[in-house]
C-alpha cells in the first residue's frame, strides 16, 4: 500500500491549523507542517493535533517551506500539498 504524506506550509495559522490537520489525517498516513517562522502558536498547536512539525527560524516563503517539506517526506510514495 502506498504511503501518503500531506505537507502544510504554515505562517501564523494558529486559528485553523488543527482542523486542517485533523481532517487531513483521515486520508493520509502522515501530516508534516512546516512552520515558516510564525510568531504565534502555530507549531505548538500543529504538534498537539498530531502533525510532525518542522520550524524555520524566520519566514522564508512558501517555496522554501515546501522544499523543506518535500525533503522530510522523501520516503513517501505520494505527497500532497495543502494550504493552511
Amino acid at each position: 500500500m502506498a504511503k501518503i504524506t500531506a505537507i502544510l506550509p504554515a505562517y501564523n495559522e494558529e486559528l485553523c491549523i488543527s482542523s486542517i490537520i485533523l481532517c487531513s489525517k483521515k486520508y493520509v498516513d502522515k501530516v508534516i507542517v512546516v512552520d515558516d517562522g510564525s510568531t504565534d502558536n502555530t507549531a505548538k498547536i500543529a504538534q498537539l493535533a498530531g502533525a510532525q512539525v518542522i520550524c524555520h527560524s524566520s519566514n522564508n516563503g512558501k517555496g522554501a517551506a515546501l522544499k523543506t517539506g518535500f525533503e522530510a517526506a522523501k520516503d513517501s510514495d505520494i505527497i500532497v500539498t495543502l494550504d493552511s
